[in-house]
C-alpha cells in the first residue's frame, strides 16, 4: 500500500469515499496498478476502482473517455465479447469522490497464466475488430484532438512550462519526437486518403491489456477507444520486439498493407515514449525505460 499521502494513496481514499457513499462499508484499497490510472480493489467487494493518474496531465476529456470505455464495454458484453465487465454492483456510470472522477469494474482474481501467446492475440484482436464495427456510437479519430495520437502534441506543449518534464526531456529530445510526429502523422494520412479504411478500434491493444480470466482472457483498457485503420491496434503488439510479429498476423489473418502497418509501429513507439516520459515524471521506476525510449529516437 503506498503512503495516504501519495497520489495513489490520495486516489484510493477518493474510490473508497465514493463506495461508501453508495452504501459499502468496512472497505480496504489494494493498489493492483498506478500508470496513467490507479486501479483499486476495494476488499473484500469484488470492486476495482479505475481513477485517472497521469491520464490527467495529458487529456482534460478524461472523465468523458472513461463513460465512453463503460459503454463500449456493456455493448461489447452483450455482443458475447470476452471483456472486463463493468461492476454488477454499482450504476454504469461516471463516479466522483474528493474532486476524483472513477468508474468501477469487476474484480478478477490473478492468475500466473503469463501473458497470451501470440496466436491468441492476433485470433482475438480478429474477433474483437469484427464486433467492434457494429458499434453504433461515433468514435474520436486516431489522429483527430480528441484520439490518442493527441497526447504526443499535448505532451511537448505542456513541457516547456513543467520543470519535471523538462528534466525528463530535453529541448533536443522535445524537437525530434516533434519532427517524428510530424512525419509519421503525415504519413497515416496519406494512406488513409489512399484509401486504406478505418473502423471502431480498441484504440490501446497491447497484450498487457489482456488479462487472464476463469481460464481464458479478457480485454480491458478502452480508454484510447478511436477510428482509425486496424492497423493501430495490430501495431501494439506487432511493435514490440518481445512477441512474433509474423504469427501475430497470421492469426489475425486478413489483407493488411504493410507500409501502413509499419508506419503504426513506429508511431506506437513514439506515443509509448512520451508516455514513459510522463511517467517518469512521478514514478522513479519508469526513468531508466523512458531514456532508453528517448534515445532510440535520437
Amino acid at each position: 500500500m503506498q503512503p495516504a499521502s501519495s497520489p495513489a494513496g490520495t486516489a484510493a481514499r477518493a474510490a473508497v469515499a465514493a463506495a461508501s457513499a453508495l452504501g459499502f462499508t468496512g472497505l480496504e484499497p489494494v493498489i493492483l496498478a498506478d500508470g496513467s490510472n490507479v486501479i483499486v480493489h476495494l476488499t473484500p467487494a469484488p470492486l476495482v476502482a479505475k481513477i485517472p493518474a497521469s491520464n490527467a496531465e495529458l487529456r482534460p476529456e478524461v472523465g468523458a473517455k472513461l463513460g465512453r470505455e463503460l459503454e463500449l464495454a456493456v455493448f461489447l458484453t452483450a455482443a458475447g465479447v470476452p471483456v472486463m465487465p463493468p461492476s454488477a454492483e454499482v450504476p454504469a456510470v461516471v463516479h466522483h469522490a474528493d474532486g476524483h472522477p472513477m468508474t468501477f469494474w469487476t474484480y478478477l482474481p490473478p492468475t500466473d497464466a503469463g501473458r497470451p501467446g501470440e496466436a491468441t492475440i492476433g485470433s482475438m484482436l480478429r474477433d474483437l475488430h469484427a464486433a467492434l464495427r457494429a458499434y453504433p456510437a461515433p468514435l474520436p479519430a486516431l489522429a483527430g484532438e480528441r484520439g490518442p495520437l493527441a497526447d504526443i502534441p499535448r505532451f511537448l506543449a505542456r513541457r516547456p512550462a513543467s520543470p519535471a518534464s523538462q528534466a525528463v526531456v530535453s529541448d533536443a529530445d522535445a524537437a525530434v519526437l516533434a519532427a517524428a510526429f510530424d512525419r509519421l502523422t503525415a504519413d497515416l494520412a496519406a494512406a488513409m486518403a489512399a484509401g486504406i479504411p478505418a473502423q471502431p478500434l480498441h484504440g490501446d491493444a497491447g497484450f498487457m491489456n489482456l488479462m487472464a480470466a476463469d481460464g481464458g482472457w479478457v480485454w480491458h483498457d478502452f480508454e484510447d477507444a478511436c477510428a482509425g485503420p486496424v492497423t493501430w491496434d495490430l501495431a501494439a503488439t506487432t511493435a514490440s520486439p518481445r512477441l512474433d510479429r509474423d504469427r501475430i498476423l497470421a492469426a489475425y489473418d486478413a489483407r493488411l498493407d504493410d507500409a501502413a502497418l509499419r508506419g503504426c509501429e513506429q508511431l506506437r513507439r513514439l506515443h509509448l515514449t512520451v508516455w514513459y516520459a510522463l511517467y517518469a515524471e512521478r514514478l522513479p521506476d519508469c526513468r531508466a525505460r523512458a531514456a532508453e525510449l528517448l534515445a532510440s529516437w535520437r
